[in-house]
């Protein structure tokens, strides 16, 4: 007659890997889903840009001509760049004045300063993070909306480039803006890179303020999911 398992023991023989295996296929199987909330960002970063630059076409229309002259370069690679056209947006043709010739004209201006946050997204488009990251990082604003997305994408730069506890730093700048539209976002960002990189502490931190904060953002929905995987994981 075979013995009854004590539950117990029976516990204590499990695979105390296994919870780091679930925790991996819940984060793999979440992936897809943080990706579409997520997409509306990329969209929003060209709506953004395009309403501070707004504001500065207004200026530069009661300011110095050397302005409206930058702004209206700028207006014609900035269309180049919401048709995800980045080379010729960077580097312009013989119609078009690109952001980087826009900067080295016009960098003291209102538009040069935008350009450089423009040519920094399109060298992030490109690929080309380490070039992102000097452009955006040249990047000098205020804005309540713009700035901590650029911090965001500085963070996106360094995740590519495999540098996590950068790309948390910068995550946790573009979190700290306290804005509705970028800073949930940003929280989730920085939780999902703080749970793949083992901060399990900082990662239910950023997510239960997530869900605290922001809950009828699109990306707060699966908030919960996440804490539990980040108490699993501890």
């Amino acid at each position: 007659m075979s013995e009854l398992k004590n539950p117990q023991e029976e516990q204590a023989t499990t695979n105390p890997l296994e919870g780091l295996d679930n925790v991996e296929n819940e984060l793999n199987r979440s992936a897809e889903f943080v990706e579409k909330n997520i997409k509306p960002l990329a969209i929003g970063i060209v709506a953004v840009v395009a309403v501070v630059l707004a504001i500065f076409l207004y200026r530069s229309f009661i300011l110095a001509p050397k302005e409206q002259e930058a702004a209206r370069s700028l207006y014609k690679a900035e269309n180049l760049f919401a048709r995800d056209s980045f080379n010729l947006a960077l580097n312009g043709d013989e119609n078009v004045t690109g952001f980087l010739e826009i900067i080295e004209e016009y960098g003291s201006t209102d538009a040069g300063e935008v350009a450089k946050a423009y040519a920094g997204l399109c060298y992030k488009g490109m690929g080309e993070y380490e070039k992102a990251i000097q452009y955006l990082k040249g990047f000098d604003n205020n804005d309540k909306m713009l700035t901590p997305t650029i911090k965001g994408a500085i963070g996106d730069c360094y995740l590519e480039l495999k540098d996590i506890n950068k790309a948390i730093d910068f995550y946790k700048k573009a979190a700290s803006a306290d804005n509705e539209f970028v800073t949930p976002v940003y929280l989730h960002r920085m939780g999902e890179t703080c749970l793949k990189a083992g901060k399990t502490s900082e990662a239910l931190k950023a997510f239960e303020e997530l869900k605290k904060k922001y809950p009828n953002s699109s990306v707060t929905m699966d908030a919960d999911k996440f804490i539990e995987l980040a108490k699993a994981s501890k």
